[in-house]
């Protein structure tokens, strides 16, 4: 690991016309800063280089091809061709092919299969490739999210032959050889519900039949996807095995795969969302025939990971826009970001972004933990489970209200086109449904806290709790100790209601555990930058984290005549 971090010189907003100005990566002291705090330096000095690139390519001609594909060339749906065959077919533009060449070329799935790299390579690497994608197109990165998933799922449950015909194409960085990958899981009469599927599926030789609809199955036209379908009458997800189904099938013809039709969506619409009928596809069976959801569940893990980093990404790009933006615009005589509430708001905004990442970073050590380096505990994999959930649901509810906060503080030159911030709260609406609402999530969080009684959670909190020494930050760590034990508290409480009220308090449960993870590996990222490198910047966004989240004062902060100094906003806002 890198043993000093230092954050970049003062960032100067003023003299950028818009995020476009940057690099994604070198000019973001946030994400330079969590890439050499936890990737091993030899790790990074091989994959920096594709960060760089990934970062300019994303700032540059990529985010410029979206507003195309986002307006007038998103994609088509070609049923028949001239001679009245069914084909079937999407068709896309031109600048988003260069995209998808560009994207994947990147290394943002490869990365994870390099073999000749200096060691394994972490999950992280492929999670900042995603991210700095996710700042220009999320539409483009769903699909990659998917592939990863894919491929993630072939690399733990795959058949040597699978992994040899499929994993090597998804893996891929040629664009000779290179195919995406899809899920397809959501059913009409299910939708969040798996065990409600349909689709069957019959065995004939080394291959199934499936027969069955999917109701949203995004980048549908992927060459190597991956459903759900009943094997047995075993009542709900114990009946489903999981099933490879490739476009294409391994004699050359197409498999009997039809896209109905393509959603029109209010945002990310460069991704091809369709509704699939399945009329005794070709599927070749993932693993075990009665074991599919579990696999299935471990896809969807990966999805909820890109999930809740698409809606950081798209905070992290909010942000940056209304930062520029406000710098630049005056109103009554000087530059709108001299004004309190202007202020306040961007000082949010970053410390939001700064607790995403406190917990965001330690969900995806976690994940490499488990699936990387397998050296873990039950534990260990018990609290990955708690921190998808809890980062798929309150950062993807980060990107809307960050979106929104950018597009506010643009005035009426936000609501305009010609403006990203339309675009971006589009896109960032889709996060919270994508993957499991939030509702799904706190039931997800709840069944887990059933299990182990909230032990790995609470167990990780108060050891977080104990490697902090640093004597400036001691003065925060009664409060957040306070809300630790508060939190042990809450759970017991919960879990020793009746089911109906442990579901009616799941959701509430599931925010105050957001809060206080997010609080207490602030403050720990925090003592990490004081002793590394004498950088107080994150303890100061940990006060405005603790103001937020855990000052609820009857006059609702009022009588604290609190303001915020310009040394303060100079340093979370400009990084100075």
């Amino acid at each position: 690991m890198a043993d000093r971090v230092k954050e970049t010189t003062r960032l100067e907003y003023e003299k950028w016309d818009r995020g476009n100005d940057l690099n994604w990566y070198s000019d973001d002291p946030i994400l330079v800063r969590y890439a050499k705090r936890y990737l091993p330096a030899s790790i990074l000095q091989y994959v920096e280089h594709a960060f760089q690139e990934t970062g300019r390519l994303a700032a540059g001609p990529i985010d410029k091809r979206a507003v195309h594909t986002d307006r007038d060339g998103s994609p088509k749906l070609i049923r028949y061709n001239r001679k009245g065959e069914e084909i079937n077919e999407v068709w896309y533009n031109e600048g988003y092919l260069q995209t998808v060449k560009e994207g994947y070329g990147s290394g943002v799935v490869s990365y994870r299969y390099d073999e000749k790299a200096p060691g394994k390579i972490p999950f992280l690497v492929n999670s900042i490739l995603l991210y700095l994608l996710c700042e220009t197109e999320p539409g483009f990165t769903c699909p990659v999210g998917l592939s990863q998933s894919v491929a993630f799922v072939l690399e733990k449950f795959g058949s040597e032959q699978q992994k040899k015909d499929y994993l090597t194409r998804l893996a891929a960085t040629d664009p000779a050889i290179h195919e995406q990958g899809a899920t397809f899981l959501t059913e009409i009469q299910g939708g969040s519900d798996v065990g409600a599927t349909a689709t069957k599926a019959i065995k004939q030789g080394d291959h199934y039949l499936l027969t069955g609809e999917k109701w949203f199955a995004s980048n549908c036209d992927a060459e190597i996807a991956i459903t759900l379908a009943r094997v047995n009458d075993k009542p709900s997800t114990r009946g489903l095995g999981l099933f490879l189904i490739p476009r294409t099938l391994p004699d050359g013809t197409r498999n009997k795969v039809t896209i109905r039709r393509l959603k029109d969506k209010l945002g990310v619409r460069a991704v091809a969302s369709g509704e699939l009928i399945l009329n005794g596809a070709v599927g070749f069976l993932i693993g075990e025939e009665d074991k599919g959801f579990k696999y299935m569940a471990e896809a969807l893990n990966v999805s909820r990971l890109g999930t809740g980093l698409s809606g950081l990404a798209i905070a992290r790009r909010a942000f940056l826009e209304a930062a520029i933006y406000t710098s630049k615009r005056s109103a009554f005589g000087k530059p709108i970001n001299c004004f309190p509430m202007v202020q306040e708001t961007l000082k949010n905004m970053i410390t939001e972004i700064e607790a995403g990442w406190a917990i965001s970073s330690q969900m995806i050590r976690l994940f490499d933990q488990v699936h990387t380096y397998q050296n873990h505990s039950e534990q260990d994999y018990t609290l990955l489970r708690i921190l998808l959930s809890l980062v798929k649901y309150r950062c993807s509810e980060l990107g809307v209200s960050a979106a929104k906060d950018a597009l506010e503080l643009h005035g009426g030159n936000g609501y305009i086109e010609e403006y990203v911030t339309p675009r971006l709260l589009r896109d960032a609406v889709v996060n919270p449904v994508w993957e499991g609402t939030a509702n799904i999530q706190s039931l997800e969080v709840l069944k887990t806290l059933q299990r182990d009684g909230g032990e790995a959670f609470v167990t990780d909190l108060f050891q977080t709790m104990g490697k902090i020494d640093q004597s400036e930050l001691l003065h925060v760590k009664p409060k957040l100790s306070n809300e630790v034990s508060r939190i042990k508290n809450l759970i017991e409480y919960v879990l020793d209601q009746d089911e109906v009220q442990q579901t009616a308090l799941a959701k509430k449960l599931v925010d105050f555990m957001y809060d206080v993870y997010a609080g207490v590996h602030l403050l720990e990222e925090a003592q990490y930058d004081i002793k590394t490198s004498g950088d107080n910047r994150r303890a100061l966004a940990l006060e405005n984290w603790l103001d937020l989240h855990f000052n609820h004062t009857p006059d609702r902060g009022i009588l604290s005549n609190s303001r915020i100094s310009k040394e303060v906003f100079e340093k979370l806002v400009y990084f100075g």
